[in-house]
């Protein structure tokens, strides 16, 4: 690891590492005029050995149906969890995930849509590729009964379906970690008779500078989850090893279904932390 001082003493130097470098005490170091081996975009910090974390998205829905009629005081929550471990130093990671799951507020309706899985993934530097399994939930979806001779809504009947059950997960993270990369997960739902979408969600960061990148993210399920999102993410601790604590804020549009036509939708700010220890 080849560093740049930034600052010389008497007797010490102060130099600035790089992401996903790392020193322990009793490291030294001796001149050099090879390049700075810190990478912006594809640094090589390793895969870490434990990480966890959340990110919560609040938002307030905009003409939003209650069962009194409509309401401006509706809104909810969109929320991921997740926790991810590499047990031994193999090119293995096991995880699990809540991606995500919703709560509607103040309708007096339902509006809990979610997805949540567990994955073996095998993971390097700059690939990360497995398959798990997980469900769906979610309210049913419900529709109108149509007359088969006139195709109008035949009043008081309805017709529903669920699109909760048992699913397929799929994960990929093409790039760096802590550098540039492209992520996306999705899910195949295993209904009675078939098989068919559950969701998917992708996502792309770009390293700005050696502490802070630009994001964006979002995805859908047929459980009636969606969203989009553009945010930063930052080291609050860290490089990207041990010790390290990301925090990410970004803006976005969130909508959750309660399987009825009538979702609530509206502007998020919303909030994560991710911690290695």
């Amino acid at each position: 690891m080849v560093l740049v001082v930034v600052e010389t003493r008497e007797h010490s130097a102060l130099a600035r590492l790089g992401r996903g470098e790392t020193v322990r005490v009793g490291d030294t170091a001796v001149l050099t005029d090879a390049p700075a081996t810190a990478r912006l975009f594809f640094p090589e910090p390793g895969v870490p050995r434990l990480r966890y974390g959340f990110h919560a998205r609040p938002f307030l829905a905009l003409d939003a149906t209650t069962r009194l009629g409509r309401s401006a005081r509706a809104g909810g929550l969109l929320l991921d969890a997740f926790v991810a471990w590499r047990p031994s130093d193999l090119p293995l990671v096991l995880s699990a995930q809540f991606e995500p799951v919703g709560f509607g507020l103040g309708t007096g309706l339902r509006h809990t849509p979610g997805s949540a899985y567990v994955a073996a993934a095998y993971s390097t530097d700059f690939l990360e590729v497995g398959l798990g399994f997980g469900a769906q939930f979610g309210q049913k979806e419900c529709l109108p009964a149509l007359d088969p001779e006139t195709y109008l809504a035949i009043e008081g009947k309805n017709v529903c379906a669920s699109n909760a059950g048992p699913s397929v997960q799929q994960v990929l993270r093409l790039g760096a970690l802590d550098g540039f990369h492209i992520g996306w997960s999705s899910s195949i739902l295993s209904r009675e008779n078939q098989f068919r979408f559950g969701s998917g969600r992708g996502e792309i960061q770009v390293p700005l500078t050696p502490s802070l990148s630009l994001f964006g993210a979002g995805g859908g399920a047929a459980s009636g989850w969606n969203f989009g999102e553009l945010g930063v993410r930052s080291f609050l601790k860290g490089t990207g090893g041990a010790g390290t604590t990301v925090f990410s804020a970004s803006l976005g549009i969130v909508s959750l279904s309660d399987g009825t036509g009538s979702p609530l939708t509206g502007p998020s700010v919303s909030i994560g932390i991710e911690r290695r220890p």
